[in-house]
């Protein structure tokens, strides 16, 4: 290559040098704060952004727990009720087996005497209790 042929670097890197940027892009028409504090500006109102979206799932992660342990209420709820109507159905079969004659309705008013003998009835009852101890010691 030549000298003529070649191509001149230096004249070209003067001349991009020398151009001034298109600074139209860059500055708004009108009266208008230096650019360093509008990218502050910028920046504080992203910050905001962000603790916004930050609060926003806080609130969100807050709420479906809150609905957790909604549904763990409800569930314990539902088996609670489900353990009283099984109690409620026990202590009706016990009443019916140990204080009411054969036939006789739940609704009967009924009237429940002492026994004449008192202490022959407690003697008697204490003497089923220790039978009914002894039988669940030999079947355990």
């Amino acid at each position: 290559m030549t000298d003529e042929t070649k191509p001149d670097y230096e004249k070209e890197i003067k001349k991009a040098v020398q151009l001034e940027p298109n600074l139209d892009v860059i500055k708004p028409k009108g009266h208008s704060p230096p650019v360093f504090v509008k990218i502050d500006r910028y920046r504080e109102l992203m910050d905001d952004i962000q603790k916004l979206r930050s609060y926003s799932l806080g609130m969100r992660d807050a709420l479906d727990a809150m609905g957790e342990l909604e549904k763990e209420f409800k569930t314990a709820m539902n088996i609670t009720n489900m353990v009283l109507d099984k109690l409620n159905v026990l202590i009706s079969s016990l009443d019916m087996k140990l204080f009411r004659k054969p036939g006789q309705a739940p609704d009967e008013a009924r009237e429940i005497k002492p026994p004449e003998d008192i202490e022959n009835h407690v003697k008697n009852i204490y003497e089923q209790i220790e039978r009914l101890k002894g039988e669940l010691k030999s079947i355990s």
